[in-house]
């Protein structure tokens, strides 16, 4: 009788940590739910090539499955905390693919994934999505408003954004009108259920346009810098944008942009900005939402590897990915002779 044994990263099918694929019938309450919008239609400025994103990350998060697979006890101890992790036989995730998307009909792709959102939401589902340029935030928060309004009256929700950009711009005229990755934060901002107060931007780099600035005066708006982090520390920033959202809300959607993170460490996204924070600063603020107890769903977006030499910034962005999800992959375990 033939038996499979646990493959190279490169081999296999290509799913997230190995993951089972799953239709939205199978998807249950509790479940941690990985999902991709492989589009960049959406880019007015720089860089195509973040389409390709989800599937980079799937394929580099197969690596980092296969270094708990390989080893005897599948478990894997911490170099300075020497606190360990063991595979779970049967972690709790699943890949649902890829929403249904179109190349050219930003339309479609938008009430694409709103839906679907909302069908994997409503069931209770921890849902992480792979973008696809940062425009992929819009749509995903509805859905994610969508389903969460199906399982909770008087639903309040909270929102953090994670980005060297604001997004915050009403629209880019002839460039991109008023659904583009530049004005996704905009349009979030629009949803009903969410209020500015409940809003918060880590890591901003690059500069506010009159209007941005009139409305961060007039509404108080939570917006922390680079320099922030810089001079503060990225756990103080974290907290207080987590702080915020959280105030008075159900739940807590947050999108990450990795170009939030400087070029030097991660050159691979679709804007690569020189001041952005460090790698090491990044995957903190990721392990502080994996212990956020309000977080309901996140977005990873702007993933290029077609620019991404070495695939430093693959590989940072699904170390960053799998720390959140680390709750629903391991067991914490003691070291014991």
């Amino acid at each position: 009788m033939y038996e499979r044994e646990p493959l190279p990263y490169y081999g296999g099918l290509v799913s997230f940590f190995r993951a089972p694929g799953v239709e939205v019938e199978e998807i249950t309450e509790g479940m941690a739910v990985v999902a991709g919008v492989p589009i960049d239609n959406a880019i007015v400025y720089v860089r195509q090539g973040t389409r390709f994103g989800p599937r980079a990350i799937r394929e580099w998060s197969m690596m980092a499955r296969e270094r708990y697979e390989t080893t005897k006890d599948k478990t894997q101890f911490d170099i300075v905390t020497e606190k360990g992790l063991r595979l779970k036989d049967t972690p709790n995730i699943v890949d649902f693919g890829d929403f249904n998307t179109s190349s050219t009909d930003l339309t479609y792709t938008t009430k694409s994934v709103i839906d679907g959102m909302g069908e994997v939401v409503k069931r209770g589902a921890f849902v992480l999505v792979l973008g696809g340029d940062h425009y992929v935030a819009y749509p995903s928060f509805e859905g994610f408003a969508k389903g969460m309004a199906e399982r909770k009256d008087s639903l309040r929700l909270g929102y953090i954004h994670l980005d060297s950009h604001t997004d915050f711009n009403d629209e880019l005229g002839n460039a991109g009108g008023r659904y583009n990755h530049g004005t996704c934060v905009r349009r979030i901002s629009e949803n009903s259920l969410v209020s500015w107060k409940n809003m918060a931007w880590v890591g901003l780099n690059k500069g506010l346009t009159s209007d941005q600035l009139r409305l961060r005066r007039k509404h108080g708006l939570k917006m922390t810098t680079e320099r922030d982090i810089r001079e503060r520390g990225i756990q103080q920033v974290m907290q207080e944008a987590m702080d915020v959202a959280a105030d008075g809300t159900d739940a807590v959607y947050v999108s990450v942009d990795i170009d939030i993170v400087a070029g030097r460490d991660s050159p691979g996204s679709g804007v690569t900005e020189t001041k952005g924070i460090s790698g090491r600063d990044f995957l903190t603020a990721m392990e502080m939402l994996r212990d956020y107890d309000k977080l309901g769903a996140l977005d990873l977006c702007e993933v290029a590897p077609n620019w991404d030499p070495g695939m430093l910034t693959v590989m940072l962005s699904t170390e960053g990915v799998v720390k959140v999800l680390e709750p629903y992959l391991f067991d914490q375990v003691e070291f014991t002779e």
